[in-house]
């Protein structure tokens, strides 16, 4: 299968050791909020009203919970997880090579909501 321009390109980018940092902390973070938009949902929590819980227009709730170059705060992650009632437990450790920097997992109890 031919490889379009798109990953072409991407895969020269991604030989430049800045550019592979700067994508895989993305990546983390849209994995984080990704995982978040997750739970808002199962927890059948409105956009409209998650904004409303964070003092903020739903339109700037909605772009961070789904465009991939959101690049949140963590003040405004942990508002996130306070409105959610979501808590996070942080674990840093020396990483091994080729890890990411941030892995994500959910408690089962917030999938089966």
């Amino acid at each position: 299968m031919a490889v379009d321009r798109h990953e072409q390109r991407k895969q020269k980018f991604l030989q430049d050791p800045e550019v592979v940092e700067g994508y895989r902390e993305m990546a983390a973070e849209f994995q984080l909020l990704q995982a978040i938009e997750q739970i808002r949902s199962k927890q059948h929590i409105s956009k409209e009203d998650l904004a409303a819980k964070m003092g903020k227009r739903r339109e700037a709730v909605s772009r961070l919970l789904t465009t991939h170059d959101a690049n949140p705060t963590l003040a405004t992650v942990v508002e996130l997880l306070a409105s959610l009632n979501l808590t996070a437990d942080i674990t840093l450790r020396c990483s091994e090579e080729g890890e990411a920097p941030l892995h994500v997992t959910t408690t089962p109890d917030l999938l089966m909501m």
